[in-house]
């Protein structure tokens, strides 16, 4: 999802929040002027402005997750307004029969069935006409050249079903086509070079002539690098009820998301992250204090340690708590060349198979710092790390920049999301501390390909259990 996109996304939560407000105000107001027009239908009512309006602010997050439920947050500028309209009609109708259920158990619920109705009414309306004025403009600056998606199409040379004329033509479909590619045995060397050169947001498969094993290079690209694979399937594949395709120029369009943590996936995460946080780092500020404060009398030095470490396609500086020897600390301003030449000499009796360094009771280790790994004190500062973007809560291990380069070329799809300081993995080296690598990227996978709000909590409660309990003596995860 483009920046754009979610701009105009997040917009519209708040849009629609006014909308339904609004409506929820005018429909008061008229049902007090419907005594003047048709005075056979008094108000019997005393309903106050200040009662309703905190009626209306209770109604509105309700009202909003059900249009949520309805698809009213993922909806592309590409699809049509009457389809938008006939999900709010459909949402705003659910609220209304739930609210018609629980008026039916209890008739004095509410005094006026009449504001219900208008408020139905005007609810569908204002709605509807405020997400056609968002997605007016959003289709404005689409034809302006803003939010495209950078799109690859691979075609036959001599039939590409319309679609180029189409997509080029139609630029609120959100696509600008930075390359036609046809069939042939460099197609994965221009791929890449498209995406060193000017960078690739989509590719949109539409010739069948590539073997099965190119096509899963395609894919595996696709994967390797975040960038959505779409494509045309053919006549079965197309009628197979749990397939769910679009249309371009009236061929049938396939698109396989690389992880659900993509488009909203990324907000709700991000939004998580910096609560999260936020809240840890004003409860845990006592426990800052105290490593501190333990740091300076038992290791004179730097309290913290800085290094660069890299996730989601670049490194960024990563924080924690300084654990080691000033001296015997790796990077510059810690202890320089004397610290790399130790840690050289410690890859002999490296106790994990795999591009990972790991020494059982290291020698660099000062005894608080021991402690502080132990309870994984240590760690506190990645909080800082979560607020400003470069880590989430939870995700795959920050590996150091020379670790990651012994594998990042084979496994580059751990890196289209961000590193996080708790995740799968980091919970199961605490029971097993000798995790084999290859384990480790099976579980990043894993999280990968399934994430949900769930999962993270999931992972949120085991990790506290790991904590409560201690990990297994001698472990420095």
């Amino acid at each position: 999802m483009k920046k754009l996109e979610l701009v105009f996304n997040i917009f519209s939560i708040f849009l629609d929040s006014a909308m339904l407000y609004l409506a929820g105000i005018l429909s008061y107001s008229l049902r007090y002027r419907t005594e003047d027009l048709f005075p056979q239908y008094p108000v019997l009512f005393n309903l106050s402005f200040r009662d309703f309006s905190s009626y209306i602010i209770f109604a509105i997050p309700f009202l909003l997750l059900i249009l949520a439920l309805y698809g009213l947050y993922n909806l592309k500028s590409t699809r049509k307004f009457w389809n938008t309209f006939l999900k709010i009609s459909a949402a705003v109708s659910t609220g209304l029969m739930v609210f018609v259920a629980a008026y039916f158990f209890n008739q004095d619920l509410f005094p006026s069935r009449l504001i219900i109705l208008l408020a139905w009414i005007l609810a569908i309306t204002l709605v509807s006409f405020g997400r056609y004025s968002l997605l007016f403009l959003e289709r404005f600056f689409l034809k302006k050249g803003f939010g495209l998606h950078k799109l690859v199409l691979i075609t036959e040379p001599d039939n590409d079903f319309g679609l180029l004329k189409e997509i080029r033509g139609r630029p609120v479909l959100g696509y600008e086509i930075v390359q036609v590619l046809h069939p042939s045995d460099r197609i994965l060397r221009e791929l890449e070079t498209l995406r060193q050169e000017i960078g690739v947001d989509e590719i949109l498969q539409a010739s069948s002539v590539f073997s099965r094993e190119v096509v899963d290079e395609i894919l595996r690209f696709s994967r390797d690098w975040g960038i959505k694979f779409n494509y045309v399937p053919d006549i079965v594949e197309s009628q197979r009820a749990n397939i769910s395709t679009s249309s371009i120029a009236g061929i049938p369009i396939i698109e396989l998301n690389n992880t659900t943590l993509e488009g909203w996936g990324r907000v709700v995460k991000r939004v998580m992250d910096v609560v999260i946080s936020f809240v840890a780092l004003l409860v845990t500020s006592p426990l800052f204090l105290a490593v501190t404060l333990g740091i300076i009398i038992t290791s004179p030095g730097k309290i913290f340690f800085v290094q660069e470490r890299f996730g989601q396609g670049h490194p960024f500086r990563f924080f924690k708590f300084r654990s080691m020897h000033q001296n015997l600390s790796i990077g510059e301003g810690y202890g320089g060349e004397k610290a790399e030449r130790v840690r050289q000499k410690l890859w002999k009796s490296n106790a994990r198979h795999g591009p990972f360094l790991k020494i059982k009771n290291d020698p660099r280790v000062t005894p608080f710092g021991r402690f502080i790994r132990r309870t994984k004190l240590d760690e506190l500062p990645q909080l800082f790390n979560v607020l400003r973007g470069d880590m989430s809560l939870i995700g795959p291990r920050a590996h150091v920049l020379d670790e990651v380069n012994r594998y990042r070329e084979k496994y580059k799809r751990q890196f289209t999301i961000k590193p996080g300081i708790t995740g799968l993995t980091q919970i199961t080296q605490a029971r097993i501390p000798d995790l084999p690598f290859e384990e480790e990227i099976k579980l990043d996978t894993f999280y990968l390909e399934n994430w949900s709000v769930g999962l993270d909590l999931s992972i949120l409660i085991k990790t506290a259990l790991v904590l409560l309990k201690g990990p297994p003596q001698g472990s420095d995860y």
